[in-house]
C-alpha cells in the first residue's frame, strides 16, 4: 500500500475516532465490500449477511474511539465483523435448538387426555394473547412466526425498517410472555 494512501486511511481513523460521521460514511464504503465477502462465506445468506454488517457498523461506531490506537485497525475492523459473525450463529443455533427440542416436547398422544387440555390451554391463551397486540405489531409477530420470517424480510414486504420490525418482536414476545406467565403456563421459552 503505498504511503499516501496509508496517511489518508490513518486521517479517516482519526476523523472516525472523533465522532465524524462523514468519515464514517467513507470508512464503511472503503470496507464493506471486504467485511461482505467474510462474512458471506461463513453466513451464506444475503439478508443474514447485511443484518451482520449492520450489528458490526454499530460495534465499530460504539468503539470508535479504539481505532487511532490500533496498530492495524483494518484487522480489528474485520475482527469485530468476525465476532458479530459468530455472535449471530450461535443466536440462531439456540433458536434452532429450542424449536426442535419444543417439536419434540409437544408429540403429545390423543391417548392422553390431559396433556391434550393443557396444550390447548396454553394455547387458547396464547391466541388470545395474540389477538390483544397492536395490529401492525400483531401482523409483524405472525409474519415471523407463522410465515417463518427473518426481521429483514418482514421490513421490506412492510416497508419499515429493520430496527422497527426488530423492535416491535421484542416488544410483542415480551407481551405474550407476560399473558402466559399469568395464565400459569410454563412454555414461555417457546416464543
Amino acid at each position: 500500500m503505498p504511503q499516501d494512501q496509508f496517511y489518508n486511511e490513518k486521517e479517516l481513523f482519526l476523523r472516525v475516532a472523533e465522532g465524524d460521521e462523514i468519515a464514517f460514511a467513507e470508512l464503511l464504503k472503503r470496507i464493506v465490500p471486504n467485511l461482505q465477502a467474510i462474512i458471506f462465506k461463513i453466513a451464506k445468506e444475503d439478508d443474514v449477511v447485511r443484518e451482520i454488517l449492520q450489528e458490526t457498523f454499530v460495534r465499530i461506531w460504539i468503539h470508535r474511539e479504539k481505532l487511532p490506537q490500533l496498530e492495524n485497525p483494518l484487522a480489528w475492523l474485520k475482527r469485530v465483523a468476525l465476532n458479530e459473525t459468530f455472535t449471530w450463529l450461535n443466536k440462531n443455533a439456540f433458536r434452532a435448538k429450542i424449536f426442535a427440542e419444543l417439536h419434540e416436547g409437544l408429540d403429545i398422544s390423543i391417548d392422553n387426555p390431559v396433556d391434550n387440555l393443557s396444550l390447548q390451554e396454553t394455547q387458547k391463551v396464547l391466541s388470545h394473547a395474540i389477538d390483544l397486540l397492536p395490529p401492525q405489531r400483531k401482523r409483524i409477530y405472525l409474519l415471523s412466526r407463522k410465515e417463518g420470517m427473518r426481521p429483514g424480510e418482514i421490513a421490506r414486504e412492510l416497508e419499515l425498517s429493520d430496527g422497527y420490525v426488530k423492535n416491535a418482536l421484542t416488544l410483542a414476545l415480551g407481551s405474550l410472555r407476560e399473558k402466559l406467565k399469568k395464565a400459569g403456563k410454563i412454555l414461555l421459552h417457546i416464543l
